[in-house]
């Protein structure tokens, strides 16, 4: 009986960007606000995007990827074996960061840059921004051979 080797990859990003801009935004108001009670409401929005949305985390384990944002928002898996393609994906600046619908798929990042774009075998796309698209391209392709060995 051989035991296989399980693919495994995990990259967590910090929305430094987005957690900037909050701050900023939530400064601003303060000093604008002259005591509005509504500086109180934008202060816990701006609190729970910063919660919701403070990291994204990306997953491959036991033949799954999963990623999702925070401490398990929105939180997305795709089988290894439904992603029949992979190619990497420059995201553009007016793309922002989040999620983020584009022509054919969905973006979901970070921050800017790198993206791994994964076509699936629904005929559907996603993006999934991360640093290291090496790493995860190389987790998702070693899965997916585990997967056919057996």
């Amino acid at each position: 009986m051989s035991i296989g080797v399980v693919a495994v990859f995990y990259s967590k990003e910090f929305n430094k960007g987005l957690l900037l801009i909050l701050v900023a935004l939530s400064a601003f108001i303060v000093v604008t606000s002259d005591n509005n009670p509504g500086t109180l409401i934008t202060h816990a929005i701006n609190g729970l995007i910063a919660l919701l949305f403070f990291s994204m985390t990306i997953e491959v384990k036991d033949n799954v990827l999963s990623w999702y944002f925070g401490f398990g928002f929105w939180r997305k898996n795709v089988e290894v074996s439904d992603i029949t393609e992979t190619s990497f994906y420059q995201s553009k600046w007016y793309q922002g960061i989040g999620i983020r619908m584009l022509n054919d798929g969905c973006l979901y990042n970070a921050s800017i840059g790198s993206a791994l774009k994964l076509s699936l075998s629904n005929r559907k796309h996603v993006y999934i921004g991360c640093k290291d698209t090496d790493g995860l391209k190389l987790a998702l392709k070693t899965a997916n051979e585990q997967i056919t060995e057996k």
